[in-house]
């Protein structure tokens, strides 16, 4: 399997500011970064976040527990922690996988034409 192509983030800089003539990419530049610093910050407070089309970020504690070293197979206490834990959103799941079935697409469709 190829290795996915990474995106930067002066690269989606790039591409949204291409989108939008009207908005110079210097601003579209402080925008993106205050989005992400926001996101940085909103999280790293232990709100749980959740980004529409994208997913849900949150910090996770991890209770402390007993592990083993894998190389001497001795007993070792292994702290209290905290992670990061990402889900991702179902629009984001169904695009990657192509698994939206055509009939939910079709359903979908008439409902959003219902709402106009």
């Amino acid at each position: 399997m190829a290795k996915p192509e990474t995106v930067s983030t002066s690269q989606m800089i790039a591409n949204v500011a291409a989108k939008f003539d009207q908005l110079p990419k210097k601003i579209t530049k402080e925008v993106i970064a205050d989005f992400l610093n926001t996101v940085e910050s909103e999280v790293a407070s232990g709100k749980k976040l959740r980004i529409d089309k994208i997913g849900i970020l949150q910090v996770k504690e991890r209770a402390p527990r007993m592990g083993r070293n894998p190389q001497t197979g001795e007993e070792i206490k292994i702290p209290a922690s905290k992670k990061i834990a990402f889900r991702a959103a179902k629009s984001l799941k169904e695009q990657v996988t192509g698994s939206r079935s055509p009939a939910k697409a079709k359903k979908a469709a008439v409902v959003a034409k219902k709402k106009k």
